[in-house]
C-alpha cells in the first residue's frame, strides 16, 4: 500500500471522528440554547438572538470547505489550552447562572476544537463566525442599567437644542423633554442600546462581506456606534415632532412602533454612504498614471 493510500485513509477515518466530536459538543450547548430561547432572547435588547444564530450558520455554511481540510499539529497546545479555556468557563457559567459566561465560552470552546481538530488553517475560516457569537450572548442586567441611563440622557441632550433651532417650545428635565402640553419621555428603546446591538451586528457582517483591507472594515464597524446614536436622535426628534403637531397618539401609536425599521434602514443607508465615501478617498488617494 502506498503512503498516500495511508494517508487517504486516515483522513475517512479521522473525518467521522472528528464530526462526532463538534456533534458532542453542540449537545452540551443544547441546555443553554433551550435557556436563550426561553429567557435570555426574550429581553427586548436581545430579542435579535435567534437572528444571530442563524446568520452564524449561514457563516459556517459559506465555509463549509473548512470541515475538509487535514489536521495539522504545529499549534496543538495552544488549542488544547483554548479549548480547556472554554469548557471551564462553560462550566462556572452553570453553575454560576452566569449565561454571558455560558454562553460566551462557546467561542473559545469553537475556536479551540477547530484548531485541535482540523488545524490552523480551518481556524483561520471560522475566527469571524465564532467571533459574531458575541451578539449572541446576552449581557447581565446591571451592564444594561449602566449603558442605558447614559445614552438616554444623551439622546435627550441632543434633541433639545436641535428642536429649538426651529423654535420650538422646547425644555428638558432629566430625560423628560416638554414640548407645549406634550411631555416625551425618552424611554429605555429610545436610548439605542438595542438598535446599537444589533445595528453592530449588522455593521460587523457588512464589514466582512467587503472586500477590502482590515483598516476599512474597521473604521465601517465602528461608524455604526456614531450613525446608530445620530438616528436615535433624529428617531426622538421626529417623534417629538409628531406628538407636537399631531398629538400623542400619533406620537406613541403608528410611528413609535415603525421607528426601530426607520432608524434601521437610516442606519443601513449611512453606513453605505460611509463606505462609498471611503471608496472616493482611496481612489483619490492612489497616483496618478501619466
Amino acid at each position: 500500500m502506498r503512503m498516500n493510500e495511508i494517508s487517504g485513509y486516515q483522513e475517512s477515518t479521522a473525518d467521522p471522528l472528528r464530526a462526532g466530536c463538534f456533534i458532542l459538543l453542540a449537545g452540551l450547548y443544547l441546555p443553554t440554547f433551550y435557556r436563550l430561547f426561553s429567557y435570555g432572547w426574550r429581553q427586548s435588547d436581545y430579542s435579535h438572538g435567534p437572528l444571530i444564530l442563524l446568520v452564524f450558520l449561514w457563516l459556517i455554511w459559506r465555509n463549509k470547505s473548512l470541515f475538509t481540510l487535514p489536521a495539522d499539529d504545529g499549534r496543538q497546545p495552544w488549542f488544547i489550552a483554548t479549548l480547556i479555556f472554554g469548557l471551564v468557563l462553560y462550566a462556572f457559567g452553570v453553575i454560576s447562572r452566569v449565561m454571558m459566561f455560558e454562553a460566551g465560552s462557546l467561542i473559545p470552546v469553537l475556536l479551540g476544537a477547530t484548531g485541535f481538530l482540523y488545524g490552523t488553517a480551518a481556524l483561520r475560516l471560522l475566527i469571524f463566525p465564532a467571533a459574531f457569537l458575541i451578539f449572541l450572548v446576552p449581557p447581565p442586567l446591571f451592564f444594561i442599567d449602566f449603558v442605558t441611563s447614559p445614552l438616554k440622557l444623551l439622546v435627550a441632550k441632543a434633541a433639545t437644542p436641535l428642536l429649538a433651532i426651529f423654535g420650538y417650545p422646547v425644555s428638558r428635565d432629566g430625560v423628560i423633554l416638554f414640548m407645549g402640553d406634550y411631555s416625551i419621555v425618552v424611554g429605555d428603546a429610545c436610548s439605542g442600546l438595542r438598535s446599537l446591538v444589533s445595528l453592530m451586528a449588522v455593521g460587523a457582517l457588512y464589514a466582512h462581506m467587503q472586500k477590502t483591507s482590515l483598516v476599512k472594515k474597521g473604521i465601517l464597524f465602528l461608524s455604526i456606534i456614531p450613525i446608530s446614536v445620530a438616528g436615535n436622535i433624529l428617531r426622538l426628534v421626529l417623534l417629538c415632532l409628531i406628538t407636537y403637531h399631531f398629538g400623542d397618539a400619533a406620537g406613541q401609536g403608528f410611528f413609535h412602533k415603525l421607528s426601530g425599521l426607520f432608524l434601521f434602514i437610516v442606519t443601513l443607508g449611512c453606513l453605505v454612504i460611509v463606505d462609498v465615501i471611503l471608496d472616493k478617498g482611496k481612489k483619490s488617494d492612489a497616483p496618478s498614471q501619466g
